[in-house]
């Protein structure tokens, strides 16, 4: 890697009559960039990315890929995405790719879509407003959309090591502010004044300390003084962007070192100050806390992406051992009566809601710590509940965490770790299907219908039928099945030729009327004699019994007042 890069400044003593800054503190930040031909491989480039770069071209923009790809590059390491730079606006942008999509407020720029979720970033060339100071001193940047020059957008960027651009058609490298130099001297430095540019955008600090860390690169001196001094305005900048950082600190493989650095220049209290008050003054709980940020980098560099919730059981458990009754010795009791979703919600909550933590990331970092509880000491642990810790999704979380605690405490915990490791692998494959599963296994049918409550014989249903228990009782009550009972034939009791209108009680049978014209405009169909006044029996016409008219009861003070006027009538 060193003896790629000294090829590279060789190149440039032979191409750019200018060397680099004479003073290691100072950045060259003129108007003619420096310019190097290096040719990089286009093995190592995105294709997607030069694709992009070449059709721009072609429509008379000036692109590059720039920022952290080149230094990458640069550095022979592997780029984890490539962005590019461009002199079209991001509506020009999204005419030349369909697959593309306009996005932000602050800073609008174009993302290109393309299989599997890949996404390349355009942004077009920034320039930095020249404003004089506010009376209150607030210089950060909230609106970024001013478009400019290649040397403006270079100039406006954090780091000298970030503003380096790459032309893909012509195989240069184009440096305005000695990001070459200091590539070379490994260090990161601001572009400007680094007090200056850390208030426009606090973000900044986190993100040096990031370099610093996952590149192995050392912050330059004034740059380290002010950020040490601005430190504090970092709950400025928004919450979702605090998260993030924190999150790349953990899956960019270099999760213990950049906590380290955050520890050692003040900026852990700042940005977590909740987790900081159970490491203040405990450094067995800071071990134990560099020990699980380097099982997260394990864990990242075995290609396992830590989530969110994850990240945050690793955080907050070293603060809560003591409260599990965890000891340093090795020793692990289940203090009686503790509640361990109501421990975990007390340090957790404030965090959360603070940096705005998802529900379901801390739901994960419950779940974990009270998972962790139940597991250690294993002896302890039935078998039906070892059974239903298998089946938790949270349990691969759990067991390397475990595993971290054991080679930190050992005793008890590297037993446990041992045990549940085993079992782990050998449960998987022998362990009992669960009633649940064997449920879930059977062909799925019509759904069980369940009587209704309101309806009679509820209890006696299913599926919204009758039980065989239940006809049978009924037919043994009325003497014989629904089969053996006989159906009327007309001309027999209950089914005469006025069958459907003597079931109505408000219409008149037929020939029952005096002739004349009834409710329904005609005439009855057979005459009636006038002398006969015979009346038809009671049984022969069916009639509807009276419905009680129920009395409207009086209200209570109605009724009081008559009542007292009785008494006084009296």
């Amino acid at each position: 890697m060193f003896d790629r890069i000294w090829d590279l400044f060789r190149r440039r003593s032979t191409t750019s009559p200018s060397a680099g800054p004479a003073d290691p503190s100072s950045v060259r930040t003129g108007s003619d960039p420096e310019i190097v031909e290096h040719r990089i491989p286009r093995a190592d480039l995105d294709p997607d990315a030069v694709k992009i770069v070449q059709r721009l071209t072609r429509y008379r923009h000036t692109a590059y890929l720039v920022g952290g790809c080149v230094r990458d590059l640069l550095l022979g390491l592997k780029p984890k995405d490539f962005d590019i730079a461009t002199s079209a606006t991001p509506r020009q942008v999204k005419r030349l790719f369909r697959n593309s999509r306009v996005i932000g407020r602050r800073f609008r720029l174009a993302h290109v879509y393309f299989r599997d979720g890949k996404i390349i970033e355009v942004a077009t060339f920034r320039s930095r407003e020249d404003s004089p100071e506010p009376e209150d001193g607030d210089v950060m940047i909230r609106d970024d959309n001013r478009f400019g020059t290649p040397t403006e957008d270079a100039l406006r960027r954090d780091f000298t090591i970030n503003q380096l651009f790459y032309d893909v058609g012509g195989s240069k490298v184009i440096d305005h502010a000695g990001g070459l130099a200091d590539l070379e001297r490994r260090l990161v430095r601001t572009i400007g004044e680094p007090e200056l540019r850390f208030r426009e955008d606090p973000i900044r600090i986190l993100r040096a300390i990031k370099f610093a860390a996952r590149l192995g690169l050392d912050i330059e001196e004034s740059t380290l003084r002010a950020l040490q001094k601005t430190s504090i305005d970092i709950p400025k900048a928004a919450a979702a962007r605090v998260l993030e950082e924190i999150n790349r600190f953990c899956r960019g493989g270099k999760a213990r070192r950049s906590f380290e650095l955050l520890f050692e220049h003040g900026v852990f209290e700042v940005i977590l100050p909740e987790v900081h008050a159970l490491y203040d003054g405990r450094e067995s709980c800071r071990a134990l806390l560099l020990d699980l940020l380097e099982g997260l980098d394990r864990r990242t560099a075995s290609g396992i992406v830590p989530d969110t919730g994850e990240i945050l059981a690793a955080l907050v458990l070293p603060g809560l051992a003591e409260p599990l009754g965890w000891t340093t010795d090795g020793k692990a009791s289940q203090p009686r009566g503790l509640n361990t979703r109501d421990l975990v919600d007390e340090t957790v909550r404030p965090l959360a809601v603070r940096l705005r933590f998802p529900r379901r990331d801390q739901e994960t970092c419950r779940q974990i710590v009270m998972t962790l509880y139940r597991m250690v000491p294993h002896d302890r642990v039935r078998r039906t509940a070892k059974r239903a810790i298998l089946r938790r999704d949270c349990l691969p979380s759990a067991v390397w965490i475990l595993e971290c605690l054991g080679k930190r405490f050992g005793d008890t915990f590297a037993t446990a770790a041992a045990h549940w490791i085993k079992y782990r692998a050998e449960g998987v494959e022998q362990r009992p299907p669960h009633p649940t599963e064997e449920r879930s296994r059977e062909p799925s049918g019509r759904g069980r219908r369940r009587g209704s409550r309101g309806r009679r014989g509820g209890a006696n249903r299913q599926g919204g039928r009758r039980t065989e228990s239940a006809r049978k009782s009924e037919d043994a009550a009325t003497g014989g099945t629904e089969k053996e009972r006989p159906k009327p034939k007309p001309g027999e009791d209950g089914w005469d030729e006025d069958y459907f209108f003597s079931a109505l009680p408000t219409v008149p049978q037929l020939g029952e009327d005096d002739g004349e014209p009834n409710r329904y405009g005609g005439a009855s169909a057979v005459p009636v004699d006038p002398g006969d006044d015979e009346q038809p029996a009671d049984d022969e016409v069916p009639r509807r019994p009276r419905r009680r008219r129920r009395r409207r009861r009086k209200p209570a003070a109605e009724a009081s007042d008559e009542a007292s006027d009785e008494t006084t009538d009296e």
